[in-house]
C-alpha cells in the first residue's frame, strides 16, 4: 500500500501583479475593504484602521511592505483578517484567485535571502495544468520584525483607546475563510 502525501490548503492571491499564498488556516476571515480611518501617526505601510469586534484593526499594505510597485487599493480590494502576535491584523490584497490544496511534495523551499525577515518560506504551483504558475508562500508570523511588531502593537493600542473614546461602530463582517 503506497503512502499518500499530505496536502495543505492555501489562499492564492495577488499583490502588485505577483502571486502570493497564505496557509488557509492562518486566515480567520475574508472581509470587504471597509472605510478606513487614517490617523496622521500611522506608518506608511498601514493603509488605515477599522473597528472589528471591538478592536482597532490595522490594515497592512503588502505592496509597500514588500517593496513592490505601489498601487492604491481598488474599491473591492479584499482583506485577509489574521492573528498576529495575539492581535487582529488585516492584509490588503489586489485579488483572491482561489483556495486550493497543494501536496506537500509540490512545495519547494524559497531562498530565505530573497525575502525580508525570511517571510517567503516556499513556492507552490497554482492554476490549471497548462498555466504553470507559481505562488510564493508567505509566513504571516514573519511579516514584521520584532521591533516593527512592538511599534504596530503600540499604535494599535492607541487606536483602540481613541476608537473607544469616539464610540466608533464596528465594520461589517465578511465571509469565513474556512
Amino acid at each position: 500500500m503506497a503512502a499518500t502525501a499530505s496536502a495543505t490548503r492555501y489562499v492564492i492571491f495577488s499583490v502588485s501583479g505577483r502571486a502570493l499564498a497564505l496557509p488557509a488556516e492562518s486566515v480567520r476571515r475574508f472581509l470587504p475593504l471597509p472605510r478606513l480611518d487614517r490617523p496622521p501617526a500611522a506608518p506608511a505601510v498601514v493603509a488605515g484602521l477599522f473597528r472589528y469586534q471591538g478592536r482597532a484593526v490595522p490594515v497592512l499594505r503588502l505592496d509597500l511592505l514588500f517593496g513592490f510597485e505601489a498601487a492604491p487599493p481598488e474599491l473591492y480590494a479584499p482583506l485577509f483578517l489574521i492573528d498576529w502576535d495575539g492581535r487582529p491584523l488585516a492584509l490588503l490584497a489586489d485579488r483572491v484567485f482561489n483556495i486550493l490544496p497543494v501536496s506537500d511534495t509540490e512545495r519547494t523551499a524559497a531562498d530565505p535571502g530573497l525575502s525580508f525577515n525570511g517571510c517567503a518560506v516556499a513556492t507552490i504551483p497554482h492554476g490549471g495544468p497548462h498555466d504553470g504558475g507559481t505562488a510564493t508562500v508567505i509566513d504571516p508570523a514573519r511579516l514584521l520584525t520584532e521591533a516593527e511588531g512592538r511599534l504596530l502593537a503600540a499604535f494599535q493600542t492607541m487606536a483602540d483607546e481613541r476608537l473607544a473614546r469616539l464610540g466608533a461602530p464596528d465594520s461589517e463582517t465578511g465571509e469565513e475563510a474556512r
